[in-house]
């Protein structure tokens, strides 16, 4: 698989997860929901890896923005905080008892917050390997 199809695969990869978070949130499972809208992000952002790294064996971690900080992107503070707090639903939506918890406090309206940022970030993430 040559670089560029790699990315290719992420990116596809990417809008799966996209309509999987969609279906869970649709059916109420917002922490759910955000923890494969982490996914999606995490794809972009492995893909933007490989495209500036020039490299298919990108690091084999989670965390958003130290995947960003190892590209040519630069972050607003807004976008820093977003990854931030995306990086969370990860962390936490690994685990049932956590997921739990989360499931009781992300509401509808905090969902939508989260899922409008995330429409933004994909399209803007999608842009920069252009």
């Amino acid at each position: 698989m040559t670089t560029e199809q790699h990315i290719n695969s992420l990116v596809e990869e990417s809008k799966q997860d996209f309509g999987a978070s969609e279906a869970l949130a649709a059916a109420g499972y917002y922490a759910h929901s955000l923890f494969f809208a982490h996914l999606v992000l995490e794809k972009l952002c492995k893909a933007l890896w490989v495209n500036h790294r020039k490299s298919k064996d990108y690091p084999y971690i989670h965390n958003l923005i130290k995947l960003l900080k190892e590209t040519n992107v630069v972050l607003t503070n807004e976008q820093v905080q977003f990854y931030s707090d995306m990086n969370l639903f990860q962390a936490k939506g690994r685990y049932p008892e956590s997921l739990e918890v989360i499931e009781k406090t992300i509401t509808g309206e905090v969902y939508k917050k989260y899922n409008d940022q995330l429409k933004k970030e994909m399209s803007w993430l999608i842009e920069q390997l252009q």
